[in-house]
């Protein structure tokens, strides 16, 4: 069984010390995302392309004064001043080669959870941010330098059932 707590994949450290930026909040009630805003870390920012997605996250457990809601695109943001940057579900949502860019722009840590299809899937979402652009292996990640872990038969979607990928760097 695969263990979605944060609390057992992070970094063992003074929490309180670290600036963190989670890309593509969503609309914050995915089982990793709602986790943090209780990690009272230093700096918390979230961002995502999609402002009703910011705005939907905002409303739910997020409201707290210590987490911050930004409107902006990874590809075009800066990640220097953060020691963590989490990236669920989000890779597959841009092509792969801006997605390698983005990968390698990152120089702190970095932890990312993404979906192993074998194809794309239909957008049930709406948002045009919200389309599958590349599918990922778990090689793509090893090739980089991250330590993986496959979740096997994790998503079970529209019938069809893939796994799942925990990676970090």
């Amino acid at each position: 069984m695969f263990d979605l707590d944060l609390r057992n994949r992070l970094p063992r450290c003074d929490l309180d010390k670290l600036t963190v930026l989670n890309v593509g909040v969503g609309v914050g009630n995915s089982g990793l995302a709602m986790q943090l805003p209780y990690f009272k870390f230093k700096r918390l920012d979230c961002i995502d392309v999609h402002e009703p997605y910011l705005n939907a996250a905002l409303s739910r457990t997020w409201a707290t004064k210590d987490v911050n809601f930004l409107l902006a695109d990874i590809r075009d943001f800066g990640t220097a001043r953060y020691d963590i940057v989490l990236m669920f579900d989000i890779l597959e949502h841009l092509p792969k080669e801006d997605a390698f860019a983005v990968m390698d722009k990152i120089k702190c840590k970095q932890f990312v959870f993404i979906p192993l299809e074998e194809e794309f899937r239909s957008n049930v979402f709406g948002a045009e941010s919200q389309d599958h652009l590349s599918l990922w292996t778990e090689e793509d990640f090893k090739n980089r330098g991250y330590v993986t872990q496959v979740l096997k038969d994790f998503h079970k979607v529209n019938g069809k059932v893939f796994s799942a990928l925990w990676a970090k760097k």
